[in-house]
């Protein structure tokens, strides 16, 4: 109303006040053309103002305990990766760090809890590449990888899974096992995390490069498959090596191979797949690190830095090593680019494993 009253042409009045009206427009107009001549100063004040208050977040970061989600059920090598490295984490940061197990649906229960918590770098997600396919094998999801999340550190890679079957299974090799697949009744099953993880994937693109017939089998994660291959409810099971050498040394599982590109140093007795099915290598898995999106991207930089400085304790990475995975803490822009060339990867994974987006 102020505005339109400055601009608006005065009604019929004496030549003294109108004389005095056209002085108070005029007087009116000054501080308005100021401000307008001094906006980019004004602009350029409010963005140091929100880097200030930024890096001040940052520095009063953090206040309280850290939530970091983990999309899988106790024992699986995402909560005992996640385990380790939050004890030097939390040391690191000066606060203790909660571990909270959402298992179920391939990993989207646990995004969806994340993405959805304030963006203050007090919820994080631990998780796997299982949980990045996602993306790739639903059409409706409740957040996006790429735009929900802040992509804090790849933490750790693994160069590739052990292939497992339960010793009742009357095979020594991994020649054996697919020719026996080929004829067993009733056929031979594999477990996996879901539709799109990283075991379904691996066991589809077995059964096309080696003529094997295994049928895919989903549970809700890796320690659900062990039990059933324990039990021989599956017969076959991809698994890190970490989550399943206590059941190899103790006899209760048999190992066939290991689908890296060379021979796992801690078991080198183990053939790799290659060895058997000639140029097959299959990179088993990562595991990441990802903030709400909006998370100020001093606080994720604070993050990934501890993370850089736990990697280098002897003891962790020795742990991670033990499983199979070899330490990277990756900054949040090389995450971010790795996130994209693995997605165009798995896009042709998904292809040859005939996996349809729902």
């Amino acid at each position: 109303m102020e505005l339109e009253a400055l601009h608006s042409k005065p009604a019929a009045v004496s030549t003294g006040t109108r004389t005095r009206v056209r002085a108070d427009i005029a007087i009116c107009r000054r501080p308005y053309m100021s401000c307008v001549k001094f906006r980019p100063c004004a602009l350029a004040l409010g963005c140091l103002l929100a880097l200030t208050a930024g890096m001040a977040s940052a520095q009063a970061y953090p206040n309280r305990p850290i939530r970091m989600v983990v999309p899988q059920p106790p024992g699986g090598s995402q909560d005992t990766n996640a385990r380790a490295l939050s004890e030097h984490l939390s040391k690191l940061l000066g606060q203790n760090i909660v571990i909270e197990n959402r298992g179920g649906a391939n990993g989207i229960i646990a995004g969806e809890t994340v993405a959805k918590a304030l963006p203050d770098g007090h919820t994080m997600l631990y998780t796997s590449n299982s949980f990045a396919n996602n993306q790739l094998v639903y059409r409706k999801l409740p957040f996006d990888v790429m735009r929900d999340f802040a992509p804090i550190t790849d933490v750790a890679k693994l160069p590739g899974y052990l292939i497992l079957v339960n010793t009742q299974v009357p095979v020594r090799t991994l020649k054996e096992l697919i020719e026996l697949s080929k004829t067993a009744s009733p056929p031979l099953r594999y477990g996996s995390g879901g539709i799109g993880n990283s075991q379904h994937l691996l066991g589809e693109i077995f059964n096309n490069r080696s003529g094997a017939k295994l049928m895919h089998v989903p549970y809700k994660g890796l320690p659900l498959i062990i039990t059933a291959v324990l039990g021989n409810e599956v017969q076959v099971s991809f698994a890190a090596p970490t989550t399943v050498i206590q059941h190899v040394k103790a006899g209760r599982l048999k190992v066939l191979a290991y689908t890296g590109a060379k021979r796992w140093a801690v078991m080198p007795e183990v053939p790799t797949v290659s060895e058997t099915v000639p140029g097959f290598v299959f990179e088993a898995a990562w595991h990441g690190m990802f903030a709400p999106a909006g998370t100020p991207a001093a606080i994720v930089a604070r993050i990934q830095s501890e993370v850089a400085k736990a990697a280098q304790v002897p003891r962790l990475r020795e742990f991670y090593e033990a499983g199979g995975y070899l330490m990277v803490a990756d900054t949040p822009a090389e995450f971010r680019a790795f996130l994209k060339r693995y997605f165009s990867d798995t896009t042709e994974h998904m292809r040859i494993a005939k996996v349809q987006p729902e």
